[in-house]
């Protein structure tokens, strides 16, 4: 039985997918970071981009589960530099995820990570890789500023947070696995590049430069 739903979830999710076009992507992914910045409590989220090296933002971010639970969703990732404050990329980027446990429903949501240090980037730079582990995952923190006490770059690697049109119990992406997509990425730039080279060199960010 639960073979059976499990390769019913897969066929479901990656049915989600509407083949939609890099510059979709791109433009889509500004529309999730202004619904987010359109909250009156995002001055916290502002203020950890501000502290950041990166963001990797999911405009549509599939979750569907009862018992066995599956997630997938096609974003970029921006990685900005310390020093200059230039922002790099998109490189374009998939994420897959299974999941067991409590959880019933359909959520589709904007998912954006905000990478707070160059080991969450590293992940990143490469192919792919697995959330959580070594690098720590947190929630994001809400409110209109950043508690004066914590110091979020040692906190947490990646902060999570997630915008919902639906409805999801037991949301969590540690565990997801991410994977560069060549396609999306050579489809944008006219040739092949691999993430590093986008996010130290392609500097033409449509979101914040």
């Amino acid at each position: 039985m639960k073979k059976s739903i499990l390769a019913t979830l897969i066929i479901l999710l990656f049915s989600f997918s509407l083949y939609a076009t890099a510059q979709d992507t791109v433009e889509e992914a500004l529309l999730a970071v202004e619904e987010l910045l359109s909250k009156p409590d995002s001055g916290a989220f502002v203020q950890l981009v501000e502290l950041s090296e990166g963001l990797v933002i999911f405009p549509t971010f599939y979750k569907l589960g009862y018992v066995v639970g599956g997630q997938y969703g096609e974003g970029i990732v921006l990685r900005k530099d310390s020093e200059t404050g230039k922002w790099y990329g998109p490189s374009f980027v998939n994420i897959y995820g299974l999941s067991w446990g409590a959880q019933i429903g359909v959520q589709s949501a904007a998912l954006i990570l905000v990478v707070m240090n160059e080991k969450g980037m590293e992940g990143f730079m490469g192919n792919n890789f697995t959330l959580g582990g070594s690098v720590g995952i947190s929630a994001g923190p809400l409110g209109r500023q950043l508690s004066a006490d914590l110091d979020y770059k040692l906190q947490a690697s990646i902060y999570s947070y997630s915008i919902a049109k639906g409805f999801y119990a037991g949301v969590s992406v540690e565990g997801a696995y991410i994977r560069a997509d060549d396609n999306a990425n050579e489809d944008y730039y006219n040739e092949p590049l691999s993430p590093e080279e986008i996010l130290k060199v392609k500097y033409d960010s449509p979101l914040f430069n």
